[in-house]
């Protein structure tokens, strides 16, 4: 590991742990073992630190996406395969340390730090809501559930369920295991779901 892949992971686990004011240059190059001056070799400040850890948040979540095009297909195998494939899929990548790290960051800082305020609003929320207000409108085409739905509606149902269970991991029952969480994700998430769905489908 190179100094400035080793800064970059020395920050993800001191701002997940001291919050991101809380944490200096020269707390993060002491870490690393290298002079503070060191750090902008690599980095032009500690809020460009801060970038990278969400670009690279937004990019693992998001690379093995499915198309709308081909959730259909999914979907024509049958609504709870086409869920379950996803919802492992999203534990899977949130299981790695360094993404339930980012998560805790982003979800601390929120309410304080507005660079973070605004890309939780934007990449978290709306860019998750639009993905699935697409989705029940699809599933409303293929005639899988009630046209009269309010999609909108039905993905803040959803959604918001799930940012829920983050924010009591990784706030209010902070520190908690974070194998309880990926189990309430999993569990919870499907009975919610399962719940919202039946409320709407097409016998």
């Amino acid at each position: 590991m190179n100094n400035k892949e080793k800064i970059f992971e020395k920050s993800i686990e001191l701002f997940s742990q001291y919050g991101y004011d809380g944490v200096s240059i020269r707390q993060i190059a002491g870490e690393v073992g290298i002079k503070e001056s060191s750090i902008y070799n690599h980095y032009s400040s500690k809020e460009s630190i801060l970038d990278e850890i969400l670009d690279y948040y937004i990019h693992e979540m998001t690379k093995e996406e499915i198309p709308l095009a081909e959730a259909g297909h999914n979907l024509d195998v049958g609504f709870d395969y086409f869920y379950n494939a996803g919802l492992d899929l999203y534990i899977t990548k949130l299981s790695e340390p360094k993404m339930m790290k980012i998560t805790r960051i982003f979800l601390i800082e929120s309410y304080h730090n507005e660079k973070i305020k605004n890309f939780v609003k934007k990449s978290i929320i709306e860019y998750a809501l639009k993905g699935w207000i697409d989705l029940f409108e699809l599933m409303k085409q293929k005639k899988l559930i009630r046209s009269d739905c309010d999609s909108r509606q039905l993905a803040e149902s959803f959604y918001f369920y799930g940012l829920f269970l983050m924010i009591e991991h990784f706030i209010i029952n902070y520190p908690e295991d974070d194998e309880k969480l990926l189990t309430d994700l999993e569990i919870k998430s499907k009975n919610h779901m399962k719940l919202i769905y039946d409320s709407v489908k097409i016998e």
